[in-house]
């Protein structure tokens, strides 16, 4: 989904997109004919997302995690948030070698999601009112014979149904995130850009192929623009994603520590 540069080098937020989301190799319908005897222990941590510098952002928690990490928006005709969460390809900053989160951080919904998603088949004559279904990632140690049970007696358990209702609403917190910032793109208000980061060690990355928010352009809007974005309910975010720039502070903080702990 995305990449990051390279110290004393460039590098960029794109790429060749997978063909399943990130943490995503092996992912089946959940069903309790298959899976009945299945458990799931979130105490082996999120060592799943170490691998990764950026996630998509839901529109609604993306004012939360611009308190934590740089907010920007991807690059090309459909850009959305992301919370940046490194500098470098394939390291997530915020998760240590033992697979905890950085403590007091927010932890991005698409994280907690896992390692259920949502499955949409394309609306058919077999599928006409487009029923989704519960997916799980099935190579995950996560799930296995111990922890917490998603199915007693051939039906769904509290954990099952509540993992379908935060799939459900992550979905659709991601489809206003999209509708946000192909809203940005029409009025013309992203531009390119580019973090330059310089390690107290020395040594600096850079990391590019992103766009942020052109402040003074929001401020020239037309007010009729500006109140049906206030409609709907984007202002929140669209204030939360500049100052967020502050976060790259914590990304060279974060960066200071891992170089000096690596041999």
């Amino acid at each position: 989904m995305v990449a990051a540069g390279a110290e004393a080098g460039e590098g960029g937020m794109g790429g060749d997109a997978p063909a399943l989301p990130p943490f995503f190799r092996q992912v089946v319908a959940l069903n309790a004919a298959r899976h009945g005897a299945l458990k799931l222990d979130r105490s082996r941590g999120y060592g799943f997302a170490a691998g990764v510098n950026a996630l998509p952002l839901g529109l609604g928690e993306v004012p939360l995690a611009a308190q934590h990490y740089p907010v920007v928006l991807t690059a090309g005709p459909n850009p959305v948030p992301v919370a940046v969460l490194g500098y470098r390809n394939g390291e997530n900053l915020f998760v240590d070698k033992d697979g905890a989160w950085l403590a007091g951080a927010y932890v991005p919904a698409y994280v907690r999601s896992f390692p259920f998603i949502l499955i949409e088949p394309p609306s058919t004559g077999q599928n006409p009112a487009g029923e989704v279904y519960l997916g799980i990632e099935t190579t995950t140690p996560m799930l296995g014979e111990t922890g917490e049970a998603l199915f007693a007696y051939g039906e769904p358990t509290e954990l099952a149904a509540e993992a379908m209702r935060f799939a459900v609403a992550y979905r659709d917190e991601l489809a206003r995130a999209t509708a946000f910032g192909q809203a940005l793109g029409v009025a013309e208000v992203l531009q390119a850009n580019a973090a330059r980061l310089d390690f107290k060690d020395g040594g600096t990355a850079r990391l590019d192929g992103f766009q942020v928010i052109d402040v003074a352009k929001i401020e020239a809007l037309d007010d009729a623009r500006f109140l049906d974005w206030r409609r709907q309910g984007w202002l929140a975010a669209l204030y939360a994603i500049p100052q967020s720039a502050a976060r790259w502070a914590t990304i060279v903080d974060r960066a200071h520590g891992r170089r000096r702990d690596e041999p």
